[in-house]
């Protein structure tokens, strides 16, 4: 009976050669759905959602829209998503923790992930916190609107991105020329985004290497008034 409704679909033009070459190809099509459907078994769809773990959202909206053959199978075999994450090992409330998260919760994340120099591009949240940036986009309806509403300037975290080494090397010299406390608190406090770049870009993870790497060499861990006149070298 499938059979007969594939073959009632109309294909116009090529004459009979091709409806015959049409019908061929989706009798194919349907047979590589049905050894597709009937290949899952437990143990494998079990190394799909681990091989997703701490990758990308395991929740039942993201996989059913993502991996629709994998849910479906999973559903059939498990019974529910849910069990299918339990038999896992995985805890389900965590799992679907990011449908409950709140307005306050998820800039609260975005938040904290700021405060604490982490990337906050879109493109690296999508690849690195897929339930943050999913529950966000819900929440918000886009990245950069969330980050808006936390306080954050989406332009800087933007530069941030685009900015060469030369250009961090210049912003740092400048803002020292202008006698700017370069003292890591004071750098993160207000300008974040010079700092995270520099860091990233210059000092291997260090703002004290990124300062001293375009010749800044006054020790800015200590009090104002113990710093002395440090050298700076010519960059």
């Amino acid at each position: 009976m499938l059979v007969k409704r594939v073959c009632a679909q109309p294909r116009p033009g090529n004459g009979n050669a091709g409806r015959t070459l049409w019908l061929d190809d989706k009798l194919k099509e349907l047979h590589r759905g049905i050894m597709f459907y009937r290949k899952w078994y437990d143990d494998m769809i079990i190394d799909h959602i681990l091989s997703k773990q701490g990758v990308e959202a395991l929740n039942s909206y993201y996989y059913a829209t993502t991996y629709p053959d994998v849910y479906a199978a999973a559903e059939r075999l498990f019974g529910s998503w849910r069990e299918a994450i339990e038999a896992c090992g995985l805890d389900y409330s965590t799992i679907r923790k990011y449908k409950e998260w709140s307005r306050e919760k998820v800039l609260d994340e975005v938040k904290l992930a700021y405060q604490e120099n982490r990337p906050l591009s879109s493109k690296y949240i999508q690849d690195n916190n897929k339930p943050l940036y999913m529950a966000a986009v819900k929440r918000f309806k886009s990245w950069g609107k969330t980050l808006a509403l936390a306080g954050i300037d989406y332009a800087k975290i933007r530069l941030r991105r685009s900015m060469t080494k030369e250009d961090i090397e210049r912003e740092i010299l400048a803002l020292s020329q202008k006698n700017t406390d370069l003292a890591y608190t004071n750098m993160r406090e207000n300008y974040q985004y010079l700092l995270a770049a520099a860091m990233k870009k210059c000092g291997g993870g260090s703002w004290d290497k990124a300062r001293k790497g375009v010749g800044i060499l006054t020790n800015f861990r200590l009090p104002k008034h113990k710093r002395g006149g440090g050298k700076q070298q010519p960059g």
